[in-house]
């Protein structure tokens, strides 16, 4: 064996740089088929297809609880995902209130609409913010209650669109009350989040 060949045989082998982070993992593959499941609610509430409205919303809400699951169970939790995955939550819940004020009778009101829009906005901002800045900004419990109650209350209201005049009046009452908790729930969130995110807030502004 040559010098040369010895040389290289014993050389120190270079480190090899760390894998990157795969965005197509399962809970970001779940994430973002939860954005294709809403384009999907959106059309058939648009057609007046509220019992499939209905089926394919509920399938959206599955597959938020089984990213966090996932991303737990597998270890691939990113500040990627902890933005994107809050993100489309409130795309498909502020959309669906959106399309469903527009239709009377479904006790969704401007006013609530505004509430949950401004509110998720003002959030999903400061998460991104105080994410960039390399601080961890997850859900919290009443973040978390905020939008199973958000859930329910949408299919409830779908529910009484698709059973129509053969909807128990009692059914209209529970569509009210969740949608009703729903607001009181995101707008006591929101508070929540802001508080969280104040001392952050203050070392910013003094810098």
């Amino acid at each position: 064996m040559s010098p040369t060949e010895n040389a290289t045989l014993f050389a120190p082998t270079a480190p090899t740089a760390p894998l990157r982070r795969r965005f197509w993992n399962v809970p970001n593959s779940l994430t973002i088929s939860r954005m294709v499941l809403a384009l999907a609610v959106y059309a058939l509430i648009e057609w007046h297809a509220y019992g499939g409205a209905l089926v394919v919303f509920v399938i959206a809400a599955t597959t938020d609880a089984l990213d966090g699951y996932f991303a737990r169970l597998l270890k691939q939790e990113s500040p990627l995902g902890r933005q994107l995955d809050p993100l489309i939550d409130k795309v498909i819940v502020a959309g669906c209130y959106i399309y469903l004020a527009t239709i009377p009778g479904t006790g969704v009101l401007p006013w609530m609409v505004t509430a949950i829009v401004v509110r998720e906005l003002l959030i999903q901002g400061l998460r991104s913010l105080l994410e960039g800045k390399g601080q961890a900004f997850g859900a919290r419990a009443a973040g978390k209650l905020k939008t199973v109650v958000q859930c329910f209350s949408i299919s409830a209201v779908l529910l009484v669109l698709w059973l129509d005049a053969s909807s128990p009046p009692a059914l209209a009452w529970v569509r009210d009350i969740l949608t009703w908790l729903a607001v009181a729930l995101t707008i006591y969130s929101g508070l929540v989040y802001l508080n969280v995110a104040m001392p952050s807030l203050r070392n910013e502004s003094s810098h």
